[in-house]
């Protein structure tokens, strides 16, 4: 550090140890200055965001900073990558003061870290905590020049431009080790509680951002005033789903200051306006001792529930929203009446208007079912850790560090909460809800219309809103959204489209489109590129057949399991200097079971070759559950030039052959629901419909003849990237795809 002094160091420490409040802050100013370190380092850059900014990693995507927070445009941003701790730790040992900060604020989170091999990102912004993200295994970055990537994958980049490839490999000792978020920070404190030598010595960190305390126990005081605090200033600053009067009650609501001994009681109001309080949680098993409205246990609701009886979840519920002046609120499980489809039928479509009215949603996302908590005392792994930096003998700089309370970069993709981020219907609610309060594991977070806040924020520091995109909703976000909802869970595989009902009506409402089968009409050529999310291991499949016919094979909801929008997003760069096209023209729409829609584009027949290996069955796993790899290979009966192609299935595919009206047919089909695969290699012929393309490559469809209606198509999976070639010899033809 440069230190400079009016006066010797001795004569100095009795007024740095004073309190701020009481000493004369200007006076301390005008005897000592204490400048950052003039060399920089080279690994850490001294935390310096002007200068991470432009030596730091370089990325195309929006800086990390403005994607997690909303800042002011202009804020300096940078990403500093660590590929060695090592080089971390020596430059500690060279004096570094800030990579010691580094390592302490990691060893306190981790201890032990440095035993493995591991690497390092340092995520640096003006005003805003330090985030330092540990890495275990190795990571390496591998330069592609401009040819060899449009050989690898068929895209033309401009002069000049190449392409990185970073390389990751897990830790060897071990794989499923994950990455480690630790953020520090100034610990934001009372003017009573600060000296002068905390003021003067905050010049070491002048880019360093202050950050608040967030207490251990979910029922303390100060989790109720930050919960007041945030529904106070959204319901007086905001217009969110903004409305003139109260809104109405659903059919049925828990009046929890009922005129009966319990106070507790399920009602059905008419008519009548008032706020209320929604949950969107996990539900556990049901059994025949779960607590629920059916039709054995309607009556009793409505007389009367003892807050005893209820599951814990339930009962915390109720104690919130007393504590918030909220006398009814809306369970599902217990204002719908279970098993009992006519109601629920007459309920889901009315999910909109239930969570868009509440005055506020908790999501229990602490609690994995009803029978969990979520006003408990906070694992201590979120506590905070001391950070004391002792500079040339005159003090001590107060940091602190913790555990982030959120995976940095997964707020804009809907975020990381437990269990709750993993359920379909809890995506819908989310979307729907006016205001909703997270309970984690870690921190509450509070979610509007126009932002977010988490617990621990800094003063005035806020984050994006996830649930406003139904606001400014495009079909690429909406390409996006469907991509998240499909990676959740569903009990029913028949409840998939029932669980985004209500957001596609009220997106309908907002901008006039068309739902179909949980795409758009009025884009739907755009719609049809979905793909079978790439599965974890080569050659398995990521998405099933469901057990029913829930939607048409064009549609994403044909298939159970997660889907990309990927091959449909090219990369700015290369869709500048070789727009992609749509050739595909669609002609007409049937929208009632079984949908149909009448398309007119190249079709051309494709022979494909499919090569199944069986795995050795793992350790503890009998013959029963053996496994089997797929290699889907195509090749185009007039093809020129390019090597072969590789089909994307939407799930395991096998050959068919036999008379359709009459006619001899061999085919490419879906393997139904429940149906064995094929554990033998075989080889097929199916048909690769054109859906668009640029100079290098095409998006096309794979389709296989339908069985159920002679003479149509039926999807079966698609590819991009194969050339444009494939197609030179084809004609226009006019065909139904069910």
């Amino acid at each position: 550090m440069r230190i400079s002094t009016a006066v010797p160091f001795e004569q100095l420490r009795s007024l740095l140890a004073s309190p701020a409040t009481t000493s004369p802050v200007t006076k301390a100013q005008d005897l000592i200055q204490i400048l950052p370190p003039s060399k920089v380092c080279t690994v850490c850059l001294n935390f310096d965001p002007y200068l991470a900014s432009k030596k730091g990693d370089s990325d195309q995507h929006k800086p990390w900073a403005e994607t997690e927070y909303r800042i002011p445009a202009g804020t300096p941003v940078g990403k500093i990558t660590i590929e060695k701790s090592k080089y971390l730790i020596d430059a500690v040992k060279g004096g570094c003061f800030y990579c010691s900060m580094v390592q302490s604020a990691v060893g306190a989170v981790c201890p032990g870290w440095e035993k493995e091999g591991s690497y390092i990102h340092i995520f640096l912004a003006l005003n805003l905590p330090v985030v330092v993200r540990l890495e275990f295994g190795v990571i390496s970055t591998l330069p592609i020049g401009r040819e060899a990537a449009e050989g690898l994958f068929r895209v033309e980049l401009p002069v000049d431009h190449d392409l990185n490839f970073v390389i990751t490999v897990g830790s060897a000792s071990d794989t499923s080790k994950s990455a480690v978020d630790v953020e520090i920070y100034r610990p934001r404190l009372a003017a009573d509680q600060s000296t002068i030598g905390d003021i003067a010595l905050s010049a070491v960190v002048p880019y360093l951002g202050f950050a608040e305390d967030i207490p251990r126990r979910v029922g303390d005081k100060r989790c109720l005033t930050f919960i007041q605090g945030q529904l106070s200033r959204c319901l007086n600053e905001h217009n969110c789903w903004a409305r003139k009067s109260l809104p109405f009650l659903p059919d049925r609501v828990i009046w929890i200051e009922a005129n009966n001994p319990s106070r507790i009681q399920l009602i059905e109001p008419k008519s009548v306006r008032a706020i209320y309080l929604a949950l969107s949680y996990c539900w556990g098993s049901v059994n025949s001792d779960t607590y629920l409205t059916d039709a054995s246990t309607y009556e009793a609701r409505k007389a009367g529930m003892r807050l005893d009886d209820l599951p814990p979840l339930f009962q915390d519920i109720i104690e919130c929203a007393r504590a918030l002046g909220i006398e009814y609120i809306w369970i599902d499980r217990l204002c719908i009446i279970q098993q009992d489809d006519d109601d629920f039928n007459k309920q889901a479509p009315k999910m909109g208007e239930i969570y868009g009215n509440a005055t506020v949603t908790i999501a229990a996302a602490s609690a994995s079912s009803e029978m969990d908590r979520i006003l408990v005392e906070r694992d201590r792994k979120w506590s905070p850790f001391d950070i004391s930096m002792t500079v040339n003998g005159i003090g001590a700089l107060k940091l602190q560090c913790r555990r982030r309370s959120h995976p940095l970069g997964k707020e804009d993709t809907g975020g990381d909460y437990g269990k709750v981020s993993t359920r379909a219907w809890i995506w819908q609610e989310r979307l729907l809800a006016e205001r909703t309060m997270f309970f984690t594991p870690s921190a509450l977070k509070f979610e509007c219309h126009c932002h977010s806040v988490w617990e621990g924020f800094d003063q005035g520091v806020t984050g994006h809103s996830w649930s406003a995109q139904l606001e400014i909703i495009s079909h690429s976000s909406w390409t996006s959204l469907v991509e998240e909802f499909t990676r959740r869970d569903i009990t029913r595989p028949s409840d998939r489209l029932p669980a985004m009902d209500s957001v596609m009506k009220r997106i309908q409402k907002s901008t006039g489109w068309t739902p179909l089968w949980g795409l758009w009409e009025d884009m739907l050529v755009e719609s049809l590129g979905w793909e079978a999310q790439l599965p974890e291991r080569h050659g398995m499949h990521s998405c099933r057949m469901n057990p029913g016919h829930y939607a048409p094979t064009w549609s994403w909801a044909s298939v159970d399991g997660p889907i990309s929008y990927i091959s449909t997003k090219p990369s700015n760069v290369s869709s500048q200097i070789d727009p992609f096209t749509y050739d595909l023209d669609c002609r007409k729409v049937k929208a009632t079971p079984p949908g149909s829609i009448t398309v007119a584009s190249y079709l051309v027949p494709i022979e494909l070759n499919v090569i199944v290996e069986r795995n050795e069955p793992s350790e503890g796993n009998s013959i029963e559950h053996e496994e089997f790899t797929y290699d889907y290979v195509v090749k185009g009966s007039n093809r020129v030039g390019p090597e072969d192609a590789t089909l994307k299935p939407d799930v395991v595919l096998k050959p068919w052959s036999g008379k359709i009206s009459g006619q001899l047919i061999s085919t490419v089909v879906r393997v139904p629901y429940g149906e064995t695969p094929p554990k033998t290699s075989w080889t097929g012929t199916c048909h690769c419909l054109l859906v668009g393309k640029t100079k290098r490559r095409c998006l096309v469809l794979y389709l296989g003849r339908s069985l159920e209606n002679p003479g149509a198509w039926e999807r079966i999976g698609m590819v991009d990237g194969i050339s444009p070639t494939i197609f030179s010899m084809s004609q226009r033809q006019i065909i139904d795809i069910f």
